[in-house]
C-alpha cells in the first residue's frame, strides 16, 4: 500500500524473466523467508539470483511450497545459513563487535586457504565464537 492506503501493483513480465533466466543468470539460487503478521499471516519465501551485473533477479515468490519445489527440483542443492543473519546472531551472542568483523570476512571467502587463515584469527580471538562457527558448518 501506498500512504494513503492505495493498493499498489507491481507487473512481472514472465516471458522475460524466463528468458534472462537460461541466458544471464548465475548458478546460485537464494530462497529467503520471512514471517508475515496483519491480515495475510504465514510465511512468505521469495526464490533470487543475481544476473550479471549482480543485481537481484527474482525468480518466485510464494509460501512454503517454494521450498518443497526446490529441494524436489534442485536435489543436489544445499541449505546454508545467511551470511548477515550469522553475523548478526554471532553479534549478540557474543557481544562483541570484532568477532562479527572476522565472520564477515570469513563468509564470502572462495579459497580454503583464506577460509582457513580467517578462521584461525577467529580461534584467536575467541575460542567459543570460533566453535560456533565450525558447529554451523561452512
Amino acid at each position: 500500500c501506498d500512504e494513503d492506503g492505495k493498493f499498489l501493483y507491481v507487473f512481472m513480465s514472465i516471458g522475460a524473466s524466463l528468458r534472462g533466466f537460461r541466458t544471464c543468470i548465475r548458478p546460485v539460487i537464494v530462497v529467503d523467508g520471512t514471517y508475515l503478521k496483519g491480515q495475510f499471516r504465514g510465511t512468505m519465501f521469495v526464490a533470487t539470483t543475481q544476473d550479471g551485473n549482480e543485481q537481484v533477479y527474482p525468480i518466485a515468490f510464494g509460501h512454503a511450497s517454494i521450498e518443497v519445489g526446490i529441494s524436489k527440483m534442485f536435489t543436489y542443492a544445499t541449505n546454508t545459513i545467511c551470511c548477515w543473519h550469522f553475523a548478526k546472531n554471532i553479534k549478540k551472542r557474543f557481544h562483541r563487535k570484532d568477532v562479527a568483523v572476522i565472520m564477515d570476512k570469513i563468509a564470502p571467502t572462495y579459497t580454503e586457504f583464506e577460509y582457513n587463515r580467517h578462521m584461525e584469527k577467529l580461534r584467536n580471538l575467541h575460542q567459543n565464537a570460533y566453535d560456533y562457527v565450525i558447529d554451523a558448518g561452512p
